[in-house]
This record gives C-alpha cells, structure tokens and sequence, in this order.
C-alpha cells in the first residue's frame, strides 16, 4: 500500500502521521511525507529555510519509525515549492497512492471546525481517499464505523476497495446512515447490495429521514458511539454540510475522530 502523508511540520500534521502509521500498522506500506512550502523569491533566505525544512521533515519521518511496529513500513521524505495542490496531485499520481493523510484543522481555526481550509480544498479537489485525522484524536483499534450517505449520485463499488484490504481495521462494524430521500432515478437497493458485498466488514443499514444527520446532538452521539466517521467525497451536499470551515462558526461540539472520505 502506498499513503501520501501531508505535512506542514505543525504538531496537528504530526498526530495525523502517527494515527496513520498505528491504523496501517498490519499491512506493508510506503509511507510518503511531503512537505510543501510555495517558492517566494521576495521572501529571502530561500536555501536556508529549505534545508531547515528538509530537517525537520527527516526528524519526523524518523518519529514515525520508532512508532511502526512493522519491519514492513518503509518511510520517504518529499519537498515540494508548489502550491498545494498541485503538489499533491503530483505524488499522488507519481506514487500511486492508496490514501492521502492530513491534519484535519490546524489551531487557527475555531475549535469547533471540523476540517480546516486546506485539507477541505484537498478533499474537494484531489480525487484519491483522504484521512483526515483531529488534532486531539489519539489512536485505539477501530471497532465502530459510521457512514452517511445520501443516494444524490449511483454507488459504484470500487470507491470500497480499501475496505476490501485485508487487515485494515478487519471485523469492524459498519454503520450505514442512509441520509434523506435518495433523489430521482437513483437505485437505493442496488447501493444496499454492492455494502452487502463489503468484505470483512459487520454491515448495517439504517434509514434516517432527517436531513440533519451533523446536527450538534447527532454529532454529540456519533463521538459518543463510534471511531471513525468515513464519507464519500461525490456527496457534494452532505460533505458541504459536515466539512465546510463555516459549520466551526455555528457548531458547539467539536470533533475527534478520523474521517476518512472516499473517492
């Protein structure tokens, strides 16, 4: 497996690299740190700041090492001036990656903002599975998964295939919240049947007509009930309504878990 593993050098990026590290920790993998930093001329010192990056990027892949348990996890630094991304796409694609990781929301952000500008940009833009992971989310096997969707758009089963690896969070349950009405010429049972074919996975389908599935007491029992929230990046509307760094504003309930998003 290969992960591309994004990182600003700031302590959120680093709790994201060492839950990945630990939720990966069964199967072989290629473990690509990237650290992006846009080229500014004006900015001065250029060289001097690269090499201070690339340090500190060592040091960390050198953390991660330490906490792998596997002699199956190999590690490789990357630096890149472009944008973000541009970047991404660039060893995503070069490397084949199966999954990206990212800090979910830096501490800029109200503490109540779910995932930040970047990652969400990330999310929206850069087609490959993204996990996202919450400053405060501290690794424990994964047990409980929870999944809306809402039937906007046709399942197509390969955006699974990760589930379909084996030892990567195997056994655990999978709740399925089917989120509203499905809209207009979409076939739900056929959706129900390509979950029903998720290998290694307990699978569970509930219907839940209230469109507010995040709603500050939802998302209250969802922390309280489960490990991971996983998404599909096509469900433009109930990604909007979940991700945007606007629900911080509003929302009285932070997050802790790791969201993973499918493409």
């Amino acid at each position: 497996m290969n992960v591309l593993i994004l990182t600003d050098l700031s302590e959120v990026a680093r709790n994201a690299g060492s839950y990945a590290v630990q939720f990966l920790g069964d199967i072989p993998v290629n473990f690509y740190m990237l650290n992006i930093r846009e080229f500014n001329p004006e900015a001065g010192l250029e060289e001097e700041k690269k090499e201070l990056a690339l340090r500190k990027l060592h040091q960390r892949m050198d953390e991660l090492q330490e906490i792998s348990q596997n002699k199956d996890h190999n590690f490789f630094a990357l630096y890149s001036e472009s944008d973000l991304l541009t970047a991404t796409r660039k060893y995503a694609d070069e490397k084949n990656v199966d999954l990206i990781v990212m800090g979910a929301a830096h501490k800029g952000h109200s503490p109540f903002t779910i995932i930040g500008n970047h990652t969400y940009e990330v999310i929206k833009k850069i087609r490959y599975n993204i996990l996202a992971v919450a400053e405060h989310c501290q690794y424990k096997p994964i047990e409980k998964m929870i999944f809306p969707i809402a039937y906007s758009t046709s399942l197509n089963k390969d955006v699974f295939a990760i589930f379909n690896k084996p030892q990567i969070a195997e056994g655990t349950a999978l709740t399925v919240v089917e989120v509203g009405d499905p809209a207009k010429g979409v076939d739900v049972e056929a959706g129900r049947e390509i979950f029903s074919q998720i290998k290694n996975r307990i699978v569970k389908v509930i219907p839940f007509k209230d469109k507010n599935i995040f709603s500050d007491d939802n998302l209250q029992k969802i922390q309280d009930r489960f490990d991971m929230i996983v998404m599909m990046g096509k469900n433009l509307g109930l990604c909007d309504s979940f991700l945007h760094t606007k629900r911080g504003i509003y929302s009285k309930v932070s997050n802790s878990l790791p969201i993973l998003v499918l493409h």
